[in-house]
């Protein structure tokens, strides 16, 4: 019995001890719509849009650039992200990536990848 209320107390202190820390963030709650929004949107295939009202809002181009040998590769994946948050930046809520190139040794970057597509503005019936 002694052994649990001492248990119990150091608990106790443990607890009350984390109420001295605070949390920050650097995301703003008055934008937490936008940086989710680029995930929400849409991947459309060009077959897709035949029967869609929309408007076209230009082509994106994303990059994914690996600039120093300890940094990752750079990958489509990234590339692709960075056209949709382009996209966004332009009010788009669709996308259609029409290619991706890859490149190696530019004067920029030891590997890059640029994926192009379509921002769209899908207007809701």
């Amino acid at each position: 019995m002694r052994t649990l209320c001492g248990f119990l107390i150091l608990a106790l202190f443990a607890v009350s001890g984390c109420s001295y820390f605070s949390f920050e963030t650097n995301l703003n709650p008055d934008n937490i719509e936008d940086y989710f929004a680029k995930a929400n949107m849409k991947v459309y295939k060009n077959s897709e849009l035949r029967d869609l009202n929309y408007e076209s809002l230009g082509t994106v181009e994303g990059i994914s650039c690996q600039t120093s040998s300890d940094e990752p590769e750079a990958n489509e994946r990234d590339a692709r992200i960075d056209a949709r948050e382009k996209a966004h930046m332009r009010k788009a809520n669709g996308i259609v990536y029409t290619s991706c190139v890859a490149l190696e040794d530019t004067p920029v970057c030891l590997t890059s990848v640029s994926c192009y597509a379509r921002a769209l503005y899908i207007k809701e019936d």
